[in-house]
């Protein structure tokens, strides 16, 4: 993130959470660090009103320092505590929790009403992303997007889901079954950089393979292996 004058440059992955957040009314930033997002979405008045929340005081000051600095007092509200507890059922229409674990993930949506009444949530793993995909999936939270960014030379999948519907999604043919480290939505509007990220995370399982023999690491290759072969078949 840069400053230029006031204005906040946001660097490739909290620019695509921006943009799968836009349109939104009230958006509550779950683990907001310096208030960054918060900030930027006010600026570039894609939300009304944002609520930072974070579990650690010295990043809610930091993020208050940002909010003064652009002089968002009045449109951007911040609350010390853990994850989604801090704000009520139906306060935010979207929620974003990025930069975190998927394991940590899944424990802050683990929450009644889902995703706190909002109609839309943007997440970001840092790592672990089939934990929190696969969570959301036996849960039959949709995927409405789902996107790589490449950010200083590292891959990032940025992707939202919505509320919890009825019946089961179906997953697109070609996308072999378990397969939860990559979005089947990405692959099913074949995302331009989930390739390359896919390349890559295959490159890193058979290199591990010469000197571990573990299941989970011959599953995984053949799984991305599957979604490289079934690139090039389009729907």
């Amino acid at each position: 993130m840069q400053l230029d004058g006031q204005r906040i440059h946001p660097r490739e992955r909290l620019d695509c959470a921006i943009e799968l957040l836009s349109g939104a009314q009230v958006v509550a930033d779950v683990g907001c660090d310096h208030g960054r997002l918060s900030c930027a979405l006010i600026q570039r008045d894609l939300a009304q009103h944002c609520i930072a929340i974070d579990i650690s005081e010295p990043s809610l000051k930091k993020a208050e320092r940002l909010i003064r600095q652009i002089g968002a007092q009045d449109r951007v509200e911040t609350r010390l505590g853990d994850g989604l507890l801090p704000l009520a059922s139906g306060e935010a229409d979207a929620i974003a929790i990025l930069g975190m674990g998927g394991t940590l993930m899944a424990q802050i949506l683990n929450v009644d009403p889902p995703l706190k009444g909002a109609t839309k949530c943007v997440l970001q793993p840092m790592r672990a992303a089939e934990d929190i995909r696969r969570w959301l999936y036996e849960r039959n939270y949709p995927v409405l997007d789902d996107c790589v960014v490449l950010d200083a030379g590292r891959y990032y999948q940025v992707f939202s889901v919505g509320q919890p519907k009825a019946q089961k999604q179906t997953l697109p043919e070609g996308w072999p079954n378990g397969c939860f480290s990559l979005g089947y939505m990405a692959f099913l509007r074949r995302e331009p950089l989930m390739k390359p990220l896919a390349e890559k995370m295959l490159a890193t399982s058979r290199r591990k393979l010469r000197t571990q023999q573990a299941d989970a690491l011959h599953e995984q290759a053949a799984q991305l292996e599957r979604i490289l072969e079934n690139w090039e078949n389009k729907p």
